[in-house]
């Protein structure tokens, strides 16, 4: 029998709480300590149809990257977004643990996965207080046209976008960070030859562009769907004999096409 209260005191010895921003939500979004877990789902974001898959796979926990609120929430009811979501999770006794910034800073996180799918060597980190982001070499070096062949053979399908995009290229040094990379342009132009990341503003592209970087824009939800994969291992390892089910989803964007 596993407890809530021991899979959350694995979690937050490989992932501490306190490594998260200031600003961020992360841990236990909502749950009972003593509540028997079964089941884990694993889910980028809470929606109403994550929550009905979890409903139907009779999932106990979902263990996702995006907290459900981060701003807070000021009354439960079922008119507002995402308090309905809350009162529905409750409901149905789904408890939530988040690893979001936190998880974001640890080799265990989706950056961190991406530059290993990538096979890049000798990192560090883009930001240092907190520590954002990757920066290191492609061995062995690869046209941008090639690298964007690569990163579309493992992420998720997503929007992808690119700016100052030069595919003959040869791409040696690259910078990665997942999710919303955009406030990073300025410290690693002049650095990298390409930057990965996601969520890539007008303004900031703008910026990118000026500045010469090439940045690959791969997507939010693109950039880390994948922040789960450690995670699973990991779990599998420590509790036997607990399901774990990955939850369909997909990018809120769309390319539109004309009628």
């Amino acid at each position: 029998m596993v407890k809530l209260r021991d899979i959350l005191t694995f979690l937050e010895n490989l992932i501490q709480p306190e490594l998260q921003d200031s600003w961020d939500n992360s841990g236990l979004q909502i749950g009972w300590e003593d509540q028997e877990i079964n089941h884990v789902g694993f889910a980028l974001s809470v929606s109403k149809d994550v929550i009905a898959q979890a409903k139907e796979l009779k999932v106990d926990l979902i263990l996702t990257h995006h907290p459900l609120t981060i701003s807070g929430i000021k009354s439960l009811v079922n008119f507002s977004y995402p308090s309905s979501l809350l009162l529905e999770l409750a409901r149905s006794g789904i408890a939530v643990y988040a690893l979001h910034t936190n998880l974001d800073v640890s080799p265990l996180g989706p950056t961190a996965i991406i530059a290993e799918k990538l096979g890049v060597e000798s990192i560090s980190t883009i930001s240092e207080k907190p520590a954002y982001g990757i920066i290191g070499m492609l061995n062995p070096s690869i046209t941008q046209k090639e690298l964007f062949r690569k990163l579309k053979s493992f992420l998720p399908e997503d929007v992808y976008r690119g700016i100052n995009f030069k595919p003959d290229n040869i791409v040696n040094r690259v910078a990665i960070c997942s999710g919303s990379g955009a406030s990073f342009i300025d410290l690693v132009a002049g650095r990298v030859d390409v930057y990965i990341t996601g969520d890539v503003k007008y303004h900031d592209a703008m910026k990118a562009a000026d500045l010469g970087l090439t940045v690959f824009d791969m997507g939010h939800f693109g950039t880390e769907r994948l922040f789960f994969e450690k995670l699973q291992h990991l779990l599998t390892e420590e509790f036997k004999n607990l399901r774990l089910s990955t939850l369909k989803e997909k990018s809120p964007y769309e390319v539109m096409k004309t009628c």
